[in-house]
């Protein structure tokens, strides 16, 4: 027990941690530095989506991030405005086909395994969306119920299968979208890297708190 525990003290940790009321700003940022194993710390911008893989759907956020974050930055050739997903292995968990039934975990790992290969399309809030104009990406999909308005998807590509349960893209993907739907891109969350089990407890004590 207490060589496991040596162990936990020696990991890296990495959380996505809320702000709240919390402004990512120089004083927050010189706060959260000061705290004991703190390695990295990266802004998120959350953006509501719905996605869409076959017959399931699923209400999600797209998380917005350097990509530099993972250590990885998947290039964006050719892709123009499509959003490039960093898929979490448990993102897709809450699909659920037009009969509302939940996906089964052998169908998640099935879509997961396809990788770059999925055909994956979001939607934007149509709340709050202007009304784009017909482009050859455009994929306008109906639910079976006469009741429901057409709902219109835009393709997204995955790139890379991840840890978690967050779909995170590139961080100006994510400021364009905001503008696309006419919200501020907000600063909401933040992704820690952090050494020591104990550190990744005292920093969310202590951000929940600055």
């Amino acid at each position: 027990m207490l060589l496991a525990g040596m162990k936990e003290e020696k990991r890296q940790f990495t959380v996505l941690l809320p702000l709240g009321d919390l402004a990512y700003d120089e004083d927050f940022l010189q706060k959260a530095k000061k705290i004991k194993g703190i390695k990295e710390i990266w802004p998120v911008i959350e953006v509501p989506v719905v996605i869409k893989i076959e017959d399931y759907t699923e209400t999600t956020t797209f998380s917005g991030i350097d990509m530099n974050a993972f250590g990885k930055n998947p290039t964006q050739n050719e892709l123009g405005k499509m959003p490039l997903l960093l898929l979490g292995n448990g993102s897709l968990r809450d699909m659920k086909d037009y009969n509302n039934h939940a996906i089964s975990k052998k169908q998640q790992e099935k879509f997961l395994e396809m990788g770059e290969n999925l055909n994956i399309f979001y939607s934007l809030d149509e709340k709050e969306k202007e009304p784009s104009k017909a482009t050859d990406d455009l994929t306008t999909l109906s639910s079976n119920s006469a009741r429901e308005p057409q709902t219109s998807y835009m393709p997204c590509k995955a790139a890379v299968v991840i840890e978690g349960n967050e779909i995170y893209i590139p961080i100006s993907q994510a400021q364009d979208l905001c503008r696309e739907i006419g919200e501020p891109s907000e600063i909401s969350k933040v992704y820690l890297k952090i050494n020591g089990k104990n550190n990744l407890e005292n920093a969310k004590k202590i951000l929940s708190g600055i």
